[in-house]
């Protein structure tokens, strides 16, 4: 029999909990099986709700919402470790708030900030950002490509842990929650940490109700598929996914993806952009592999018209995958990004919905794309 003194043991939920929040390091001992400890956590995000950085809303509040998008592409804690990046975080917040509060005066209402713990997620720096423009923003649990030695090195059980608390308790130590998970996978072919990854979000997903939305490479990889394989595999419903990176994707691609029942993420608008005068010349690729497609803003427009007319207006979310901030690139990259695309995170509604409708595409389906499709993400269509 133990005695009083001695130390206890810990969840794995626990414990990662704790080190998210900051409370320091803590030595799991283990002689012979991890005990499982109860603890008190937030029922599931109810039905009809989303998180925001600011408090769970009615997803009939959604409005017009673009489905990826950044506010900061960093890395984690670049903030605090280097607060004069970019000019420094407070001049970075104002720029921020008077970029959203135009986007928000030509009509956006919400969006999906899709970085997650190792692109430099700063819920408190989103928070305010969202508080001070009137622009509502979801933040992201999950991972990106690249994983620390850290993430590696954990089981699914762990990484899934690892999610739903910042799904149910919050992030960072705040009362701040996720409401969308995000999966990121960069071929055709899915092993190691990347499979983990996909398991763990399906397990998350499927604990709390909150959906999924991924990077998937489809120019000649057809990443979703391999991603589709493995959800379906641990019994998530399609319904609850949304795969990203779609319209710059063959036709095929495109339609087997919402016949089997996905969401599909037209959200990589700028790449459709020609490249600013004087920008780099795009690596060359690999000896014997075809160049990249690279479809124009007609060609994806024409695609996504044929979608619609399938009837698949319902499953497709618009979005421009652009980040107000990129420090993530070279700095003297960032004037060629921003005269690429002069419209930012407005390309989709300044541009994009205005060709679909040049093409036929009725206000109907233009709102069913934008309000419609991304409230039954959040509500699990």
């Amino acid at each position: 029999m133990k005695k009083d003194h001695d130390i206890k043991h810990l969840s794995r939920r626990d414990a990662l909990g704790r080190v998210a929040a900051g409370i320091g390091v803590l030595t799991l001992l283990n002689d012979g099986g991890v005990e499982a400890q109860q603890r008190p956590v937030a029922a599931p995000t109810k039905k009809g709700m989303v998180n925001t950085v600011l408090g769970p809303i009615p997803t009939a509040k959604l409005g017009l919402c673009l489905s990826h998008e950044h506010i900061c592409t960093a890395s984690a804690g670049i903030w605090q470790s280097w607060p004069q990046l970019m000019g420094g975080r407070e001049a970075f917040i104002r720029q921020s708030v008077d970029l959203l509060k135009q986007a928000k005066d030509e009509g956006l209402s919400t969006f999906q900030d899709v970085g997650p713990i190792d692109l430099g997620r700063d819920v408190r720096l989103m928070e305010e950002i969202s508080r001070k423009s009137g622009v509502q923003v979801i933040a992201a649990t999950g991972h990106w490509l690249d994983p620390s030695r850290v993430m590696n090195a954990r089981t699914v059980e762990e990484l899934a842990d690892f999610f739903q608390h910042e799904i149910e308790v919050g992030i960072d130590g705040t009362g701040i929650k996720a409401g969308v998970i995000k999966v990121a996978n960069g071929g055709a072919t899915i092993n190691g940490f990347g499979e983990r990854h996909v398991r763990a979000a399906a397990r998350a997903a499927k604990a709390t109700g909150i959906p999924i939305t991924t990077h998937s490479p489809a120019t000649r990889e057809r990443t979703g598929e391999a991603q589709a394989a493995i959800f379906e595999s641990e019994g998530l419903s399609p319904s609850r996914v949304c795969i990203g990176h779609s319209d710059n994707a063959p036709a095929d691609y495109q339609l087997a993806i919402v016949k089997r029942g996905y969401f599909i993420g037209m959200d990589q608008f700028p790449t459709s952009l020609p490249p600013a005068p004087g920008a780099p010349a795009p690596a060359p690729p690999p000896a014997g592999q075809t160049p990249p497609l690279a479809l124009t803003l007609d060609q994806r427009v024409a695609q996504i018209k044929a979608l619609i007319d399938a009837g698949y207006a319902g499953q497709i979310m618009l979005s421009n995958d652009w980040s107000l901030a990129m420090p993530i690139q070279p700095t003297a990259n960032d004037r060629f990004r921003r005269a690429q695309n002069p419209d930012g995170i407005l390309l989709v509604i300044r541009k994009v919905i205005p060709r679909l409708k040049q093409m036929g595409v009725s206000d109907a389906a233009i709102h069913t794309m934008t309000v419609e499709a991304p409230r039954r993400f959040f509500e699990g269509a």
